[in-house]
């Protein structure tokens, strides 16, 4: 995998897109009010704004990066250069948490391994990309809730180079079966904060919809304080199972691992998700060369600590209502 360009002035533009089918093409111009026509228009116009940008430095500029920040705002482009400088600034803010996306370093190779996060290989009837999470063999004395969002955010810019999957978005399937209290205390109420602002206002992802399964009660308590700093359109894509054949109702389990009702082996699919990882390694790595100037982070809505945590629970057990 080559290395994009950083080169927020390049001398020559990258507009190559993969050709999408027809059901892709669809979804975009009745969801994401997209056809050519605007995505060409959109794209050159979110160009000459990073070229007159005063502080962004280096980004990249080819066709399907920016594509990713044009749906997740569905072409509204003043939502859209705000969601690019608040990705760029958890970026160079937060480095720890959504940078160092190298699948060789120690940590997070081995978290990999222990199946926390893993790509399905076939999408759902909708088109959309399926994730899989587990905590079955995750040592909570060794991986931190850092570790688990680089994980997080190497998928999401792995995937993000999919014109797919930038259409039709994703999927989260988290089994916690074996979950524990040491696996809930890796992640502290303050870092639940960071995390939900930033992804609701810095994180270009479409979450179509993100099941647990198995949830003991303080699980339940943990995703309801976290859900409580989502956004509303999140909270209503989230999902509680109380076993897989609750889940099976919704989401396919043809797809999922063996595991858990599919075809293919856990092992291999980590295996096969892994060296996808390798392969785009130079790419992941490059996302640490993107630079822009932070004048005001608490401006760029990232690290307001004006903000008061409001304590309480949806309070409520929900599953998908099939017709």
């Amino acid at each position: 995998m080559a290395v994009p360009c950083l080169d927020k002035v390049p001398e020559s533009c990258d507009d190559f897109l993969s050709e999408m089918d027809p059901h892709f093409q669809q979804h975009a111009l009745i969801h994401l009010r997209e056809d050519p026509e605007i995505r060409q228009q959109m794209i050159a116009q979110l160009r000459d704004w990073i070229v007159k940008h005063p502080r962004i430095k280096n980004v990249r500029t080819d066709a399907i990066f920016l594509l990713k920040f044009l749906r997740a705002k569905k072409y509204n482009f003043i939502n859209v250069t705000h969601l690019l400088e608040r990705y760029l600034a958890s970026k160079i803010l937060h480095r720890d948490w959504f940078g160092r996306l190298d699948i060789e370093d120690p940590d997070l190779s081995a978290l990999v391994d222990t199946g926390y996060l893993f790509l399905l290989p076939e999408r759902d009837s909708k088109g959309r990309t399926l994730w899989f999470s587990t905590t079955f063999e995750l040592d909570p004395t060794r991986f931190t809730a850092r570790h688990a969002c680089r994980l997080h955010m190497m998928t999401a810019e792995l995937c993000a180079e999919s014109n797919e999957f930038l259409c039709a978005g994703f999927i989260l399937v988290c089994d916690f079966s074996n979950i524990t209290l040491a696996h809930l205390n890796i992640l502290s109420i303050s870092e639940i904060r960071l995390l939900s602002k930033v992804a609701n206002n810095s994180i270009p992802m479409r979450a179509q919809e993100v099941h647990f399964v198995n949830v003991p009660s303080a699980g339940l308590t943990i995703a309801n304080l976290a859900l409580q700093l989502a956004t509303e359109n999140l909270r209503n894509r989230t999902f509680f199972h109380k076993n897989w054949e609750e889940l099976y109702q919704v989401v396919d389990k043809n797809l999922l691992p063996k595991e858990c009702g599919g075809k293919v082996a856990k092992a291999e699919l980590i295996k096969s998700f892994k060296e996808r990882c390798k392969e785009m390694r130079p790419l992941l790595m490059a996302y640490d060369e993107m630079d822009m100037e932070i004048a005001n982070d608490v401006e760029l809505g990232i690290n307001d600590k004006s903000d008061q945590l409001e304590l309480g629970a949806i309070g409520t057990f929900r599953k998908l209502q099939v017709d």
